[in-house]
């Protein structure tokens, strides 16, 4: 009775490290699956997902300061040395083939404000003027109508947020309807819902309604506002491929351009490299603008760097408890290797009895 006793009281400090590693391993699971919608969430981060169907494909991002003073000129140029330096690596890449598919895509962005003037009044709003393939980059909520692309052929399209939209004309049903700019008339391509919560507000200033409107417009304009985004789908069949080819072109000097990948920003190698330059991270000492998806994205990697700090802590704490109870088990039962011999041989003997449909019954 005694020993009996003494026995189940042994077992317990047992169960308590069991019931430990397995608490742990679900903790270690949660954290996975957390980072994991962390990462999905962020649909601007999430192209080479949405668009590469397997194949090897890196989306990277340039900031650029507004002192460079950028426009669609410089952006012809650096398009053209995107395809030669695929070219120098051995490698064809095109924005637009003769013949095929391109396997090159690109966007940008640039800020200013306009005078806009609807059916119902008028209103200096926030404008976006983009170019490229903004909107598969970036496909905002729309309510009604539809996207305009740089290769329509007019650039005279305007997509406005409901906010926008009631100030031009009273309502949202306006798809289609034409708003005056500097004597010019620009159709209402769509409407969109713009972000709303606190932490989407604050990334992209969306206290103030937004418009968006083709980089084209201002083509012939001699004040036309400076690009201090440009985004690139390009192919990586091996890793930093691309990164490397856009490291390898000098249009843009490099103290004036911030380059992100923001296919690999949510791994565990770039969390490591977060949490080591975590304070210079913090402190910005240049004049590169982020726009309101790198702030969001900065922010949310930010946050999902601790939750990958603590699942690497508690999988360390996993793993010492399991080698703990490896040792432990390898001390007080000592097997040889007669042991392991016996053990292979029982393994061999069940895998040959299930093939032949035997039933082998372990011995007491």
């Amino acid at each position: 009775m005694e020993e009996n006793a003494k026995k189940k009281k042994l077992n317990i400090p047992r169960l308590v490290m069991l019931a430990t590693g397995v608490l742990l391993a679900l903790l270690v699971g949660i954290f996975a699956l957390v980072l994991e919608a962390g990462k999905k969430s962020l649909t601007d981060q999430t192209l080479v997902n949405r668009w590469s169907d397997g194949k090897e494909f890196a989306q990277i991002s340039l900031f650029i300061s507004p002192s460079q003073y950028v426009t669609n000129d410089e952006i012809g140029l650096y398009r053209h040395e995107i395809e030669s330096g695929y070219k120098t690596k051995g490698m064809v890449a095109a924005f637009e083939p003769e013949t095929g598919n391109p396997n090159l895509m690109d966007a940008y962005m640039a800020t200013t404000t306009m005078d806009l003037k609807g059916e119902y009044g008028s209103k200096t709003l926030d404008t976006f003027c983009v170019g490229g393939d903004f909107f598969l980059f970036h496909p905002v909520r729309l309510l009604s109508g539809n996207y305009f692309s740089e290769d329509d052929l007019m650039h005279d399209y305007i997509l406005l947020d409901e906010e926008a939209a009631w100030d031009l004309f009273g309502g949202t049903d306006v798809a289609g309807k034409k708003v005056e700019w500097n004597d010019m008339e620009l159709v209402v391509a769509g409407i969109y819902r713009r972000e709303s919560g606190e932490i989407e507000t604050l990334a992209a200033g969306n206290s103030e309604p937004k418009v968006f409107v083709s980089y084209d417009l201002f083509k012939y304009d001699p004040a036309k506002p400076a690009i201090t985004s440009y985004e690139l789908l390009a192919p990586n069949p091996i890793k930093n491929y691309a990164t490397d080819v856009v490291n390898s072109i000098t249009v843009f000097p490099d103290d004036a351009v911030k380059t992100v990948e923001n296919s690999s920003r949510f791994s565990y190698a770039n969390y490591y490299e977060l949490l080591k330059n975590r304070k210079g991270r913090i402190m910005r000492t240049d004049d590169i603008p982020f726009p309101y998806w790198e702030n969001l994205a900065r922010y949310k990697e930010g946050k999902l760097m601790y939750v990958a700090l603590w699942q690497w802590i508690l999988a360390t704490v996993l793993f010492v408890l399991v080698f703990v109870n490896l040792m432990v088990f390898l001390v007080q039962h000592k097997p040889t290797k007669e042991t392991f011999e016996k053990l292979m041989d029982k393994i061999r003997e069940k895998r040959r009895a299930k093939k032949e449909g035997v039933i082998v019954f372990d011995e007491e």
